[in-house]
């Protein structure tokens, strides 16, 4: 199922629909922190609320998580709570099962602002890897962004340079994106397991 919210295909060099639907991709939510209520559209609504009927109303993010998986939810829920607090990426792997007890692996991936921020509202894409996980990790438990101090730093410098946007100095601009590519590229050299971000 191709994300019925993203419209923005005009103009682009490849069919982005076709490209989503290729990548897995299923669906779309955003998420206000001042109401604490997410938007669903068509695809993820079906896979994280049960009921596609749903797409674009806002509810509690109960009904739009009541999907995930019984074992993985606390651990799902304890991270978005975190990441809630301080703002930024929130990544994470889980299991979802359908009212009719189908079970999907699902990479979520998004952006959220800090429960304090006066920005509006959160965005991210679900992106189906059932087909990605062997057999044999099928009972394995959620995987979520892990809180270190690289996946912190990293967060904050982009609230940085987002802060100096309307700031007509360039130096401190190239400052920050010089701290942004030294961030990166520590996060790059982390091997998997080692509390980085590589390969998310």
């Amino acid at each position: 199922m191709v994300v019925d919210a993203i419209k923005r295909t005009r103009g682009l060099p490849v069919d982005l629909p076709a490209a989503l639907d290729a990548s897995g991709v299923i669906g779309a939510w955003s998420w206000s922190p001042r109401s604490d209520r997410c938007i669903l559209d068509a695809g993820a609504a079906d896979v994280l609320a049960g009921d596609p009927g749903l797409a674009g109303r806002p509810i509690p993010l109960e009904i739009a998580r009541s999907c995930i998986h019984p074992e993985d939810r606390p651990a799902v829920v304890r991270h978005f709570q975190a990441v809630c607090e301080r703002g930024g990426l929130f990544v994470a792997e889980y299991r979802t099962l359908s009212p009719s007890g189908q079970v999907r692996w699902i990479l979520d991936r998004g952006r959220v602002p800090a429960s304090a921020s006066s920005r509006r509202t959160g965005h991210g894409l679900i992106i189906d890897v059932t087909d990605d996980r062997r057999e044999d990790e099928a009972d394995a438990p959620a995987r979520v962004e892990p809180l270190d101090a690289l996946s912190v730093a990293i967060d904050r410098a982009l609230e940085c340079r987002d802060a100096l946007d309307g700031v007509a100095d360039s130096e401190l601009q190239l400052l920050v994106d010089m701290l942004l590519l030294r961030l990166g590229q520590s996060i790059a050299k982390t091997p998997a397991g080692d509390g980085g971000r590589r390969g998310h």
